[in-house]
């Protein structure tokens, strides 16, 4: 949901610094790649958790079945 929600924040922010000239394209171009990066991160974020929580299911069945 979180990631939906930044991808329309980069796609609203990239429209505005296609339709406008000046300091509000400069704006909403850092902005459109500050986002970007956050749902980057947010991305990594969740995959890591992903990991972490399969890793322990692992180490139990090595464990079951030594």
């Amino acid at each position: 949901m979180i990631k939906l929600a930044l991808a329309a924040a980069v796609l609203l922010q990239i429209g505005v610094a296609v339709s406008s000239e000046g300091l509000m394209r400069s704006l909403a171009e850092l902005t459109a790649f500050l986002v970007a990066i956050a749902l980057v991160l947010v991305h990594k974020s969740q995959s890591t958790r992903k990991v972490e929580l399969t890793q322990p299911q692992k180490i139990e069945q090595g464990l079951a079945e030594k």
